[in-house]
């Protein structure tokens, strides 16, 4: 399967706005959700080599298991991506380490899913910064997209994870692979 996607860095207050015209639109609004996601690779680093990402996520109750690599075009984030829903975070992560698959890097956020039919529209407040990503087919998107009063010239096909990296170096702080709440920023 191909995921794709526009993804937004904005501020606060524009996620607000978003999210107030999506409910005038009619948009089904999803709940506020704590979201914790690690990313795992083996001693050979194959999922350095290979550019992809294995990656375990917990939602609320929910958890699941993902194998994602980018292939970017034309200005719009493309990803194969594989992932299916699975029971417990911990027995999952003792199956992976089994397995030679450690944690090498995770990040925290807080996410509201909004959906307007099949179009599904995140916004996501990281510990360094607040996103909108829209997903489903090019041209819904793009439809979506110009409906909530967002330009596509401004879309990011980077990960969070290099961002917060990049926003570290900026701030002249060291590599730091965990992007949690309560040290972001140390």
């Amino acid at each position: 399967m191909t995921e794709i996607e526009l993804k937004y860095e904005v501020h606060y207050n524009t996620m607000e706005k978003v999210l107030d015209k999506a409910k005038k639109l009619g948009f089904d609004i999803g709940k506020r959700l704590y979201e914790k996601t690690v990313m795992y690779d083996n001693p050979a680093g194959l999922m350095q080599v290979t550019d992809g990402r294995v990656r375990l996520r917990q939602t609320g109750d929910e958890v699941e298991l993902s194998y994602k690599k980018p292939i970017t075009r034309n200005g719009i984030k493309e990803e194969i991506e594989h992932e299916t829903k699975v029971g417990n975070f911990k027995i999952i992560e003792k199956i992976l380490k089994k397995m030679e698959f450690f944690g090498v890097s995770s990040y925290e956020r807080y996410r509201t899913t909004i959906k307007d039919g099949k179009v599904k529209v995140t916004l996501d407040e990281f510990p360094f910064a607040n996103f909108i990503e829209i997903e489903d087919n090019k041209k819904n998107i793009l439809e979506t997209s110009k409906k909530l009063g967002l330009d596509k010239i401004n879309n990011i096909t980077q990960s969070c994870d290099s961002l917060f990296q990049e926003w570290r170096a900026k701030k002249g702080l060291s590599f730091k692979p965990h992007m949690l709440f309560k040290d972001y920023d140390k």
